[in-house]
């Protein structure tokens, strides 16, 4: 099966997919700050953009200040659209639909909750992107109150991987150190899991596809894709 029907999720016969998708400069441009106050002080010592957050180290005197990263309002007016990533999740989910798949779209964040929830999907829906549908879920991982981001964001995809409903798992990542991840819970899923898989697609012994595939996809920023493995 080839690889853009895989992503496109043409390939209904094959098994159901769940695909994570990072928001900030995946699917939109975003403006928001992270502020780094000092504790002591509360002043602001450096704002931090969505890539920068990714990596910085935050030292013991400091801590971070959210408002921005968490008004939905800032989210709305302020987004800008990637088309390519826009059209690409857009083709995914008619796809879904058109196949009646039992596949899934995680929109996968390093973001916490925002102060407006209702405002927030409007973003998505402004674009075309329907998000009162089954098929589509948002995942904070900010709201996890221990690791890294890619650790948090390891953490939220394992737990949609246990339950042995998908065969597909893919992840759109603009910050390597995420997409990187997959490849490593590719390497660790327990033959448990495996197992259930197989029970649950009722896969034969001599099945000619593997059981579960795994596709971390680099995002540019134009919105192209680049496989990492």
């Amino acid at each position: 099966m080839k690889f853009k029907q895989y992503l496109n999720e043409l390939a209904s016969d094959y098994g159901a997919g769940v695909t994570f998708v990072d928001i900030d400069e995946c699917i939109f441009n975003t403006f928001a700050k992270i502020l780094v106050r000092d504790k002591e002080t509360k002043k602001i010592i450096r704002e931090l953009d969505n890539q920068e957050f990714n990596s910085y180290q935050l030292k013991d005197t400091e801590e971070y200040d959210f408002i921005q990263f968490g008004s939905a309002k800032i989210f709305h007016d302020t987004s800008i659209p990637i088309p390519k990533t826009i059209n690409r999740i857009k083709k995914m989910l008619k796809n879904i639909d058109a196949n009646k798949s039992n596949s899934k779209i995680v929109f996968l964040t390093a973001r916490s909750d925002f102060d407006d929830k209702k405002l927030f999907l409007k973003t998505f829906e402004k674009y075309g992107i329907k998000m009162d549908k089954p098929t589509v879920y948002v995942e904070r991982s900010g709201n996890l109150k221990t690791g890294t981001i890619p650790e948090r964001k390891k953490k939220i995809m394992m737990k949609y991987i246990e339950t042995g409903l998908y065969r597909r798992v893919r992840l759109l990542d603009d910050h390597k150190p995420n997409v990187d991840i997959l490849l490593e819970l590719e390497k660790e899923i327990p033959q448990k899991i495996i197992d259930k898989i197989k029970k649950n697609f009722n896969i034969p012994e001599d099945e000619k596809f593997p059981v579960i595939q795994f596709f971390p996809l680099l995002v540019n920023p134009d919105g192209s894709l680049k496989r990492i493995k």
